[in-house]
Order: C-alpha cells, then sequence, then structure tokens
C-alpha cells in the first residue's frame, strides 16, 4: 500500500504518512515493514486512518495484524476463521471455506478418494453410510459441493464422478495454517483409532533413537521417498473397497538451541 501511494501521490512519503496518521516518529511505518516492530490497537488504527481505509477494509486489516502476530496455531486459527467469515466477493468466501474445510475436516480428503468407488455414481446418502466415523448426509452433501468448488471433483456426462489433478493453492502463510489444522485434524483421528480399531485394522508403532542433528534432512527425506514409494504402488489400483489415513510423525524430544545442539 505504501509502494502503491508513492507512485500514485508525488508528495506522499514516510514522513508524510505520519503526519496523516498522527505518529510522532516520522519513520515508523518503515519499521514496521522492515520487521523491526509489532502494531498495537492504537499504532493499526493511526495505519488505517493514514491510508484513510473504510469501515470493512480496516477491520480486514485488524484482523491480519492479529493473525500475523498471534503467538500460537490456536489463535492464528481463531483469526483465519474470522477473516473467512467477513462479508467479501461470494466466490472468493466459497473458496476460503471451502478450503478451510477441506484442511480441518477429515472426512473431506476421504470423500474425494471414495467418490471413485461401486462405479462412480455413490449419491450423498450411500456415501455417508460408507463414513466411519459417522457422518450425516447433509454434511457429506455440502462437503461434496466444497470438494467441487476447489475443482478436485466433478461429475461427467454420464453422471459419474471424476477426480482432478488440481490442487489447493494458497499463499505461505495461509498454507502453512491450513495444513497444520489438517495434521492436528489427522493426528487425532489416529489416536482415536486406537481404542476405535482391532491391532489388525491398524497399525500404530513407533520408535524412540539418538541421532546426530546434521542426519535430521537426509531422515526427512527417506521418509518423504518412503511417502512416494507408498503413493506409486497403492495409489491408482483397481477396484478399491477402502479408504486409509497413513500418518508418519517424527519429532524432537529433546531441546536444541539455534545451532542444533542439546
Amino acid at each position: 500500500m505504501f509502494d502503491y501511494k508513492k507512485e500514485t501521490v508525488q508528495s506522499f512519503s514516510y514522513r508524510n504518512f505520519s503526519r496523516l496518521a498522527g505518529f510522532s516518529s516520522p519513520n515508523f511505518l518503515k519499521l514496521v515493514i522492515d520487521g523491526h516492530r509489532n502494531l498495537t490497537s492504537t499504532s493499526i488504527a493511526k495505519i488505517a486512518k493514514g491510508f484513510k481505509l473504510k469501515k470493512p477494509e480496516r477491520e480486514y486489516f485488524e484482523i491480519l495484524v492479529y493473525m500475523n502476530q498471534a503467538p500460537d496455531h490456536q489463535e492464528r486459527d481463531h483469526y483465519y476463521k474470522k477473516i473467512i467469515s467477513m462479508r467479501t466477493p461470494k466466490n472468493m468466501k466459497l473458496l476460503q471455506s471451502a478450503q478451510y474445510n477441506y484442511f480441518s475436516k477429515w472426512y473431506l480428503p476421504a470423500l474425494r478418494e471414495l467418490v471413485m468407488f461401486d462405479g462412480k455414481k455413490l449419491t450423498a446418502q450411500a456415501l455417508a453410510e460408507k463414513l466411519f466415523p459417522k457422518v450425516k448426509v447433509k454434511d457429506v452433501e455440502t462437503a461434496l459441493k466444497q470438494l467441487e468448488n476447489l475443482g478436485l471433483i466433478h461429475k461427467n456426462k454420464n453422471g459419474c464422478w471424476k477426480q482432478s489433478d488440481q490442487v489447493i493453492t494458497t499463499g505461505p502463510e495461509v498454507k502453512s495454517l491450513l495444513i497444520t489444522n489438517f495434521h492436528h485434524e489427522m493426528i487425532k483421528m489416529a489416536s482415536e483409532s486406537i481404542d476405535r480399531y482391532s491391532a489388525d485394522k491398524r497399525d500404530i508403532t513407533a520408535v524412540t533413537l539418538s541421532i546426530a542433528q546434521k542426519d535430521i534432512p537426509e531422515l526427512k527425506n527417506k521418509i518423504a521417498e518412503f511417502r512416494k514409494r507408498i503413493l506409486k504402488e497403492y495409489a491408482g489400483g483397481e477396484n478399491p473397497d477402502q479408504v486409509i489415513q497413513i500418518n508418519i510423525q517424527m519429532f524432537p524430544l529433546t531441546k536444541t538451541d539455534d545451532k542444533g545442539e542439546i
């Protein structure tokens, strides 16, 4: 916004902006832009005044600031839900809501796979009956519409479901937030599966080991190769009759400093 104003208004500068916004420091905005200052509710209001933001723009900007400065995922998620509930152009809101739900509700990725079962003509009622834990039919109907909005599934002229190769793309900050939602949801499902299924229907195993910090990138590459091999060997097989979730977790159990030393 500052760059735009500077290009379109000849007299616009940091000093000029500070005067319009009511800041005593002529370079406050530059310090914010450079990442040396965070914003408070008072400075948010002043910046909104300096840029002459209207009420909806001011509210949107304020939520963006709080989301960016949130100390943990739960708070960031809280502000992101506020953003997608705001009044926005209809198509944008639909897409954002669908993206959010895709990564926050376990059954959306499951449904994307399940629509390919039984001749690819399953109704919402039939799909709901196959999901476990149980999902309401109306929620399945909503989920199917969201998957269609995202371009992940569609029906062909014969009324058969088809998957597309399209992926959901977002900016890096939002992508990080949504992927974190996805992992929270699926790890929760994995935990519940311990009591929900007998051992012959699941695989929950773990290993604890010591490793040099410098070897972790190589280990992560091996995990990625393993995931790719599973997809190559098993995904897209003929006549699937089960949708499964495979979680792979690796995380530290000891503190490390910035240099990676214990």
